[in-house]
């Protein structure tokens, strides 16, 4: 029988999401990993077998984090507004300027790792899921016009999105990208 498990294998994929994010897949070795997420190397290696198997367990977890929080917005008495404040605020802090770890990852991984890609893509269809299930909570509220596609206008505020965080990362400012996220929700408004 092998020896117990010492962490929390939730808070250590939080802590992996951390250090990909910062650091990115490639420049982050598996002794830094293992460092930042409080285990030791052969604990990293025992639980999820390699940096690459945790980078997918991350790119999982950061995707579901983000869907359920979207989906909070479902909430909010003023769905537009709610989506406002979202997009204004990824355009004013960008995650501390780490920009979206799913964009992160596409644009480092993407291109050539089937594994990345296909996680990427169901990570994203989860997150425009979760816009649709706003846009269309929004309509029922009376706060988004009927004629508003909930599909189409989500997938278009993903694109969005992507692109202010590319902006802000590339050095844009909250009252340049401010424009984007009005034009984004704008629309949406009955």
């Amino acid at each position: 029988m092998g020896r117990p498990l010492e962490f929390a294998r939730d808070d250590a994929i939080k802590h992996a999401v951390d250090a990909f994010w910062r650091e990115g897949y490639a420049h982050l070795s598996a002794s830094k990993l293992a460092e930042e997420m409080g285990v030791a190397k052969s604990s990293l290696y025992n639980t999820f077998e390699s940096k690459h198997t945790l980078l997918l367990h991350a790119i999982t977890h950061y995707a579901d984090a983000k869907s359920v929080e979207i989906r909070s917005l479902t909430a909010s008495d003023d769905v537009v507004e709610a989506l406002r404040d979202l997009l204004c605020e990824m355009a004013k802090d960008n995650d501390g300027g780490r920009g979206c770890f799913l964009v992160n990852a596409a644009a480092e991984l993407g291109g050539r790792d089937q594994e990345v890609r296909a996680l990427l893509n169901a990570g994203f269809g989860s997150m425009q899921q979760a816009f649709v299930a706003v846009i269309e909570a929004g309509q029922q509220k009376g706060t988004i016009r009927m004629t508003v596609d909930p599909a189409t206008h989500a997938l278009t505020l993903m694109a969005g999105i992507t692109g202010i965080r590319i902006l802000a990362k590339s050095g844009f400012g909250e009252s340049q990208l401010a424009s984007i996220s009005a034009m984004l929700v704008d629309c949406l408004k009955k």
